[in-house]
């Protein structure tokens, strides 16, 4: 009885996730139809107090990515309400997940919908808290516990230099409204003004995962139940880069030109970062969360395109960025939704995140493998799915924004960053054709891959609509480009090039590709099923095969470990018994590890250093009353000197 009325209690609660979304993303359809409200916004406000007004807005910009919001939410809670039928059987209580669910998304709710900087922290740290509530949930694994709280003591890093700069700016104007705060962004010093950007960009883009803040993120992202893993990494980083928009385009207003080469660098760097250490991870969900780095990279890029193309002038190369932004936002948290969504499939079938015990489960899952293999083509940018056209759009930005330079060392540089682009993107395709060919292709490589099975109806349904919205996206564009159009008319100001206008027609031509491509695939499998067929095991020179004989996650991936070796701060140890002799190996060890970088040359000394400051500090508290009285009468001295 326990057991059913838990049931129920998980698919009323999921349920009604469900239908607040698409409640959610109906009522936006209606409200965009013909009228110009989302250009100026429409404002709410809670009330007042203690010098204080709560006041949210809803604009274009808004609407974009509470679409984005409202998706992810929709496909994650009708696949967590599958996913969660585990833990019903493992008798743990769902209440404290379900508490920390809806608080999670409606403090996301809060901080996009935000319009004054009290709003947006109180909703930030909301977002924060819940957050690492959820990614505690599994908290009877030590390394889970762990990786909770690297995120929370992260995120709180970042808060604080939120917190720094939102008190600045009301010392300065002496109100929270963003309004307010654009106003009077042009009587600030150039010092203050830059201040203000960096301490920004530090606490956004700790949360966006941008390196070196990112070392939280493949913690959580793997630690966390694969629902959650979806709606963090598809949208909980991009309410982050949303924030880039709003407080340092719309707010501080144009900038110096440093501002977007510095995402330009730290884009390039994290997505090449990102890619390089999701190449040789053996964690399934692992890989994913390096993988959410590198797309955050390329989201960078894009705005680090948008930056210096205002700062240059140049209209088109600007909307052509602010396009790949928006468009590659919509198109990641699809894709990584999706995948994410197969991770958590594989999990709960073969109780193991690791790749080197499994293999052959496309014979075994073949539903959610079809579902990965949509994901795999989008993330990796292969066309004619969508993450191609959103990196091509940032192609021809970089590119366009290089041509409009007559000479100096930026039309040096500027298309170095192409190239930066074009590696990151052959090597997406190697990482993800480790983790679907070893995960999926080949013999079990071990007994639970081996028993694996096809995963709950509504948890391959759920990615079947994801994967299905990915393909529409393109085979409507103008659809697509017309949702995009919503932020871009509250971010342009004076006459602009329309972008849509530039991708239309290679949209609709791959549009045209897709559909060909479907008949022809379509043809294909019906011609296959025709006629007699011989069906025999893989053989290996007479032998048969063994799942010892396949490639490794590690192997597949090795030549990238070596030529990277330096930057991956690769080290192997091989250890050969030859029995005695020269000749006969009787047993071969081998142990790889790849240097966690940022943790060992920035994170792990500046804590020694803080532990060790504690140390010399806590010697002031030596237990005599006599000394606590001499502290107070020296406190006293300094604060009547200071006061004269």
């Amino acid at each position: 009885m326990q057991n059913k009325g838990s049931q129920s209690v998980r698919q009323l609660l999921m349920s009604l996730s469900v239908v607040l979304a698409g409640t959610g993303l109906i009522w936006g359809i209606v409200m965009t139809q013909g009228g110009d409200w989302f250009k100026t916004g429409l404002r709410f406000f809670a009330g007042e107090g203690a010098g204080l007004t709560l006041s949210w807005k809803v604009d274009g910009l808004t609407v974009f990515f509470l679409f984005v919001l409202l998706l992810g939410q929709f496909f994650s809670s009708l696949y967590g309400m599958g996913y969660l039928k585990e833990y019903e059987e493992k008798k743990k209580s769902l209440w404290f997940f379900f508490v920390a669910w809806f608080l999670f998304l409606a403090s996301m709710f809060g901080v996009l919908l935000a319009d004054d900087g009290f709003s947006f922290l109180l909703t930030w740290e909301m977002m924060s808290v819940f957050s690492f509530f959820l990614v505690l949930y599994e908290h009877e694994d030590p390394q889970n516990r762990r990786s909770a709280y690297i995120y929370l003591v992260m995120t709180h890093v970042a808060t604080v230099f939120l917190t720094a700069a939102t008190l600045f700016l009301y010392v300065k104007t002496g109100s929270f409204a963003f309004e307010v705060w654009a106003d009077a962004a042009p009587t600030l010093t150039t010092f203050q003004h830059n201040l203000l950007f960096l301490a920004f960009f530090i606490g956004l883009g700790t949360k966006a995962g941008f390196v070196p803040f990112h070392i939280w993120l493949p913690y959580a992202h793997s630690a966390a139940p694969s629902p959650v893993s979806s709606l963090m990494s598809g949208v909980m980083v991009k309410v982050a880069l949303y924030l880039f928009i709003r407080l340092v385009w719309l707010t501080l207003g144009p900038g110096p030109v440093w501002w977007g080469w510095l995402f330009l660098l730290i884009g390039a760097i994290s997505a090449l970062v990102g890619i390089l250490s999701a190449s040789v991870q053996s964690d399934l969900k692992k890989l994913l969360a390096f993988s959410t780095i590198e797309n955050v990279g390329i989201l960078g890029l894009a705005l680090g395109s948008a930056f210096l193309a205002r700062s240059w002038q140049n209209t088109l190369a600007m909307d052509l960025a602010l396009v790949a932004f928006f468009w590659h936002t919509l198109q990641h948290m699809l894709f990584k939704s999706l995948l994410f969504m197969g991770a958590g499939n594989i999990i709960q079938a073969t109780h193991t995140r690791n790749l080197e015990r499994l293999g052959g489960l496309l014979k075994r899952m073949p539903k959610t493998g079809f579902v990965a293999l949509i994901g795999i083509i989008g993330i990796t940018a292969l066309p004619p799915l969508g993450g191609f056209w959103g990196e091509l759009v940032l192609f021809q930005s970089l590119w366009i924004n290089t041509l409009n330079l007559a000479s100096g060392w930026s039309k040096v540089i500027l298309p170095l960053f192409i190239g930066v682009l074009a590696l990151v993107g052959g090597l997406s395709i190697a990482t993800f054709v480790k983790w679907f060919g070893i995960a999926f292709l080949g013999q079990a490589r071990s007994p639970m891959a081996e028993r694996a099975k096809e995963a709950h109806t509504v948890q391959y349904i759920a990615p079947f609509l994801v994967a299905g919205l990915a393909v529409l996206s393109v085979l409507w564009p103008s659809a697509t480009l017309a949702l995009i159009n919503v932020p871009l008319s509250v971010m342009r100001t004076g006459e602009t090039v329309g972008a849509g206008s530039a991708i239309g027609k290679p949209l609709f031509t791959a549009s045209v590709y897709l559909i060909i491509v479907s008949l022809l695939t379509f043809i294909i499998v019906i011609l296959s099923k025709r006629g007699a067929r011989r069906v025999t095991a893989t053989w290996n020179c007479g032998a048969p095969l063994t799942p010892s004989m396949q490639y490794t996650a590690t192997g597949l991936t090795k030549p990238v470990r070596i030529l990277f070796s330096k930057v991956l701060g690769s080290h192997r140890q091989v250890e050969r018994d030859f029995a005695g002799t020269g000749y006969s190996l009787r047993s071969l060890s081998y142990q790889g590890r790849i240097k966690e970088f940022f943790e060992d040359l920035l994170y792990r000394p500046i804590i020694r250093l803080l532990l060790w400051l504690a140390f010399q500090i806590r010697k002031l508290q030596e237990g005599s009353i006599h000394l606590y009285l001499g502290y107070l009468l020296i406190t006293v001295i300094v604060v009547l000197f200071l006061g004269r």
